[in-house]
């Protein structure tokens, strides 16, 4: 997950959670590192879906499903037959839609939350999907304001996790309104694609996590003399009584380390005493709480060479 954060080069993270037996679908899946230390506050468990609103009744119907249910859950079940012939008057070919408006009842303040996080499944007639099967949008207040995500991963005959950071929506104080599309124009006319979206909900780390790490830079030459851990840090509680670790080292040796305040988003540079051996390396970043105990620490690899001269 650490890669997709800090420097905002992947705004979702999708993890497949299931493979496409029959067996594998309908399993329970275990829970991802971290999982347990994460707070969810439930959007809508799509028992009842009449909030949902479809935007294209012609070419969609929505509604609650326990198809490829998992544990018990329901799902909001965004059935698709692609028409280009139909549709909005000036688009025949265009964005079949449901969504919810967040602002009616539900919650519309986003900001105190890491991730929007949902689960969808994809039965389709064609035998693969497009590159893009269907996306999903944050909608805040006033004209054409919108977070958009194309939601790349999702995979036919499979549950897929997405995981959208909050801090990549424009405005997330203010979610007026949750939408999930296709674009007839990545599907065949005649095509049937159905989505089945569930474990909609925001969530948030409660005690601290390395949620990025990455370096200054992944190739030093032997004379080198610092590298820098650049780094973000997620939770809600105790992040400001923990300190930060920073340790260089080869085949379980360490070569320097150096330790620090921990910030959310921090810079932790290490001062490299002697010359390092060409070779592979791992830079390890640790939390340690108050009392000096290790509480989440992520690790990276970077190269050494010798010098040009």
């Amino acid at each position: 997950m650490s890669k997709h954060l800090l420097n905002g080069l992947v705004a979702v993270l999708s993890l497949s959670l299931a493979g496409a037996s029959a067996a594998a679908e309908e399993g329970t899946q275990g829970k991802r590192p971290h999982e347990a230390n994460k707070e969810r506050l439930v959007l809508d468990d799509m028992v009842d879906v009449t909030d949902w609103y479809n935007g294209s009744p012609e070419e969609t119907e929505i509604s609650s499903s326990d198809e490829h249910a998992d544990g018990g859950k329901r799902s909001l079940k965004f059935a698709n037959l692609v028409d280009h012939t139909k549709g909005e008057k000036n688009y025949p070919i265009g964005w079949p839609r449901a969504g919810k408006d967040m602002a009616r009842g539900g919650i519309s303040d986003w900001s105190e939350y890491d991730f929007f996080e949902c689960r969808i499944y994809a039965d389709a007639s064609r035998e693969r999907l497009p590159g893009t099967p269907l996306g999903v949008g944050f909608y805040h207040t006033g004209p054409k304001r919108s977070s958009s995500f194309p939601l790349k991963d999702v995979r036919k005959d499979q549950w897929t996790e997405i995981v959208i950071p909050i801090s990549e929506l424009i405005a997330p104080a203010d979610v007026q309104r949750v939408q999930f599309n296709i674009s007839e124009s990545d599907y065949q006319h005649g095509d049937r694609v159905d989505f089945y979206i569930s474990d909609v909900a925001l969530t948030r780390f409660v005690h601290p996590v390395v949620a990025e790490l990455a370096l200054d830079r992944k190739l030093l030459y032997s004379g080198d003399r610092q590298i820098t851990a650049l780094y973000t840090l997620m939770g809600r509680k105790g992040l400001d009584e923990v300190t930060v670790d920073f340790e260089i080292g080869r085949d379980g040796k360490p070569a320097a380390r150096a330790r620090g305040k921990a910030s959310r988003h921090g810079e932790l540079p290490l001062r490299i005493a002697a010359p390092l051996t060409p070779g592979t390396y791992s830079a390890t970043l640790r939390l340690r709480d108050a009392a000096g105990q290790p509480v989440d620490q992520s690790q990276v690899e970077f190269r050494v060479i010798e010098g040009p001269f």
